[in-house]
């Protein structure tokens, strides 16, 4: 665990660091299954901390799930901790929806109507306070949860489906339904932190680093029909992108592929 030095002034309990960077390195799978933690004392000389900081690492982990602590065997890794992720690409990420629908969860924490905020009614060109619908939800994978999601859409749109449908289709296929075409998006990656209320239905602590995806959603007239924020735990969650070196007029460059077939987005966890 050498080179893995910790940050006093970060504001951040340096047991909650080193439970994190073991947590990084159990979920990674640099930790296997069933074998044995470093040992409290190992974990003190290698982070430069005390044994009550040590201590309150490894219980973090084991409330979590990750490790079991024993007597005499120490600190094991727990049997599944090291989920794999899902790995889609940055082009082909919103196929296959279909399939998302039989192999993830979804849960909707909320479902109402408001009016729009400024910047909300900006981004889906409506006036000021036009009404919108707003949901947030948890996508969950074999009963861990992956990602956290706020919806805004025009309210003519979301009164053709409810909360129960939301639950149970995708939502793109719920806006079909309604009669948007949909033809194209705008989407930002990021990086976020886990708001209290985020971090408890995630399974994570306030604070950690969560991706950020935000993406607006227009039909075949340029009608913005959908806004969309969605944090999804970085553990269990990643972007791949194919790179080729090709040859220029200003020199060499690299030039991401964009395949006819993308077998990693038949995971995707979509919206």
């Amino acid at each position: 665990m050498g080179g893995m030095a910790l940050d006093a002034r970060s504001g951040i309990p340096l047991f909650h660091q080193v439970a994190g960077i073991l947590r990084d390195r159990i979920l990674s799978g640099a930790h296997a299954e069933g074998e044995r933690l470093p040992s409290e004392a190992t974990i003190c000389e290698s982070f430069g901390v005390s044994r009550i900081t040590a201590k309150r690492a490894m219980d973090e982990l084991a409330a979590e799930g990750l490790v079991t602590r024993s007597r005499g065997r120490g600190t094991i890794v727990t049997e599944g901790a090291a989920m794999a992720p899902f790995e889609v690409s940055v082009d082909g990420w919103i196929e296959n929806i279909s399939r998302m629908g039989r192999i993830t969860d979804v849960r909707v924490l909320e479902f109402d109507y408001r009016r729009a905020p400024r910047a909300i009614a900006q981004e889906l060109d409506l006036p000021e306070g036009a009404e919108v619908q707003r949901s947030i939800r948890v996508r969950s994978h074999e009963g861990t949860p992956l990602s956290w999601l706020e919806t805004w859409i025009p309210a003519d749109i979301g009164r053709s489906f409810t909360a129960d449908d939301m639950g149970a289709r995708p939502l793109l296929h719920l806006l079909e339904r309604a009669g948007a075409q949909i033809a194209s998006a705008r989407q930002t990656i990021s990086a976020g932190l886990a708001a209290p209320r985020v971090a408890q239905a995630l399974g994570v602590q306030a604070g950690a680093a969560l991706l950020d995806v935000r993406r607006l959603v227009r039909d075949a007239e340029g009608r913005p029909v959908e806004l969309i924020s969605i944090l999804y735990r970085p553990d269990l969650y990643r972007f791949a992108m194919e790179l080729t070196r090709v040859a220029g007029a200003e020199g060499a460059r690299w030039e991401a592929e964009n395949p006819a077939t993308d077998p990693a987005s038949a995971a995707m966890p979509g919206a």
